[in-house]
């Protein structure tokens, strides 16, 4: 079964991981688009070095290109959704913890909002 990811979007309407990958030149926008688009259809048999589960329910798409390595912090919502939360080049072996709670608090802030009836999921094609 295929999901739908989607991007968080904050109160004010911006989406810190579209403008994330939109930052990048277009080789690498591309790269990370099909990615993502690879994800929806095949994320419940995608392992390393494709994904990794991170912590609390986040995991990270992996994408390396000529040796950055780009990130996306994602989470599983709602049986039918990835909600792309966070964005970025990591330069250490691990997630840093600032960014992994960035990432938590928009998980967060997306759940609560969702419940509130302030957030309509797009229809699953």
């Amino acid at each position: 079964m295929k999901k739908k990811a989607i991007y968080y979007e904050d109160r004010r309407n911006r989406r810190p991981v579209e403008k994330f990958i939109n930052g990048f030149e277009l080789k690498i926008k591309a790269k990370v688009l099909a990615r993502i688009e690879f994800l929806e259809g095949r994320w419940q048999e995608l392992r390393r070095p494709y994904v990794d589960a991170l912590q609390e329910g986040l995991y990270e798409l992996r994408v390396i290109f000529s040796g950055n390595q780009i990130r996306v912090i994602y989470a599983y919502m709602f049986s039918d959704y990835i909600v792309l939360l966070h964005g970025i080049i990591k330069k250490t072996r691990e997630v840093p913890q600032e960014d992994m709670l960035k990432a938590k608090n928009r998980m967060n802030d997306f759940q609560m909002r969702f419940r509130e009836g302030r957030i309509k999921l797009p229809k699953i094609e």
